[in-house]
């Protein structure tokens, strides 16, 4: 016995499409997953970085913020303590409306701190902030008490924004002090190392506090950055790969199914035999069934050609041709006329003169039919029985039958035959079918025939008898 793979016929081996499909499919769907994934994750961290970039300008934004507000205050408030009147006399407000202005803004030190309390820093950057914050603060504090000194003797008008700085009471022992001591007094709260010190800190904790920042988020955004890289390799190695995995589909969808395909159309245009032996098995398997199926055509063919589809009396294709050139008469999209004989008197013809002269009428009436319905390029005209003819005309017009039916009764006088004719006529063959025009034309053609013969209910068997015409039932139309 012969192993199973070697019994089995050439177009049912080979590979099968779900074979070759079902994992690619499935390695597809699972890359098509890992892109999305990879696709979200790197979208979520490149708004992360984003983020963390923002954070880190909003927090170093704050901490210069400070260290801007307090060198503004500390220059405002020195101009002011060293030239308290302008040069016509008057107090020199504009210092002061610069510092009165800028205790208005949101960016103190304690402010700083306060908000910093909620930002993610490191607690160094934190404590440098809180360092910075605690020097303005004492800036500020010697800034308004030597200006409180400076306008026990040069006072500021009562209007914004001069009176919205917190002036401190002077102490008896200031109060009692000479406007010369204490001018004095209040350039020295500005000149003391201690001040400068407390200057020189706010300067370098906000300076320290921003590279705190900048390095602890750098790294965060460096790793970040790395990762985003790592995501985005990765995403174009699986892009990569699912444009190999459709190329190959397309290679093997192109090779292994749409070439045995075109081959299959171009040799069944020439009624070859197919290929069964390449493609995948369900390309193989439609050709071994065509290849059957033709086989089992050509001896259908081989049986019906063995039979006669000539009339051998009159030339005439015969019930045979008449069937087929019906069947394909019967599609839509033209017009169409069918045409029945019956020949009159060829009983009396045979039964006087001999069968040899009824095939002579025989021979004559299909000689008549096709010379006025027969096409130089068709045969569409039939014997389909022993005195019965038919004609079909396709895209023909009723100005044309008219014509033709005015020949065919010339082309009967003029050989001394008789045919009873009918027809059916429709614009479009497609409104209705070839068995109803058969029906209709066959009506057509015995109620000529009847007045012809001057038939009467009461007179039909004696007028059949004297006029030998055939009056059995036609055989069954198609």
């Amino acid at each position: 016995m012969k192993p199973e793979n070697e019994s089995k016929t050439s177009f049912e081996r080979g590979i099968s499409a779900n074979t070759v499909m079902l994992p690619i499919i499935g390695v597809l769907a699972a890359l098509y997953i890992v892109i999305i994934i990879l696709i979200i994750h790197i979208n979520s961290t490149g708004m992360g970085v984003s983020q963390l970039m923002q954070m880190s300008s909003d927090y170093t934004e704050n901490a210069t913020a400070l260290l801007a507000g307090s060198s503004l205050m500390a220059e405002t408030s020195m101009n002011f303590i060293m030239m308290p009147l302008a040069e016509n006399g008057t107090v020199n407000v504009y210092p002061l409306i610069a510092y009165a202005n800028e205790l208005g803004i949101d960016r103190r030190g304690d402010q700083v701190v306060e908000r910093f309390r909620g930002y993610d820093v490191s607690a160094e950057a934190f404590h440098l902030i809180v360092a910075a914050a605690d020097s303005a603060n004492f800036l500020m504090d010697a800034q308004i008490h030597a200006i409180s000194l400076v306008c026990a003797d040069y006072p500021l008008p009562d209007r914004p924004p001069l009176n919205m700085i917190p002036l401190r009471e002077l102490t008896a022992e200031e109060q009692a002090m000479s406007a010369e001591e204490r001018l004095a007094a209040a350039r020295r709260l500005f000149l003391n190392s201690e001040y400068s010190q407390h200057k020189q800190a706010v300067s370098e904790n906000v300076n320290a506090c921003v590279a705190s920042i900048k390095a602890t988020n750098g790294y965060v955004i460096a790793e970040t950055s790395r990762h985003f890289e790592v995501d985005r390799i990765l995403l174009w190695i699986s892009m990569i790969v699912v444009i190999a995995i459709m190329a190959f589909n397309f290679f093997v969808l192109y090779h292994w199914l749409i070439l045995p395909l075109d081959d299959y159309v171009r040799l069944i245009d020439t009624d070859e035999t197919l290929d069964d032996g390449k493609g995948l098995r369900e390309v193989r398997l439609l050709a071994g069934a065509y290849n059957r199926l033709l086989k089992r055509r050509d001896g259908l063919e081989s049986i019906l050609r063995s039979a006669a589809e000539t009339d051998t009396l009159t030339g005439l294709p015969n019930r045979y041709g008449f069937e087929q050139y019906l069947l394909e008469s019967g599609r839509s999209g033209y017009s169409l006329a069918v045409f029945l004989f019956d020949i009159n008197y060829l009983k009396v013809t045979n039964d006087t003169l001999g069968h040899a002269a009824g095939d002579k009428l025989i021979r004559s009436a299909a000689d008549c039919i096709r010379e006025c319905f027969g096409l130089e390029d068709e045969n569409n005209c039939f014997r389909f029985g022993g005195d019965e003819f038919a004609a079909v005309e396709k895209n023909c017009a009723r100005e044309k039958i008219d014509r033709m039916v005015k020949h065919f009764e010339l082309s009967q006088a003029e050989r001394g035959i008789s045919i009873s004719w009918g027809y059916a006529f429709t614009e479009e063959i497609g409104n209705t079918t070839v068995k109803k025009m058969m029906d209709e034309a066959d009506k057509h053609m015995y109620e000529r025939k009847e007045k012809m013969h001057g038939k009467r209910s009461g007179e039909k068997q004696g007028d059949e008898a004297a006029d030998g015409a055939c009056d059995e039932k036609p055989t069954e139309r198609v």
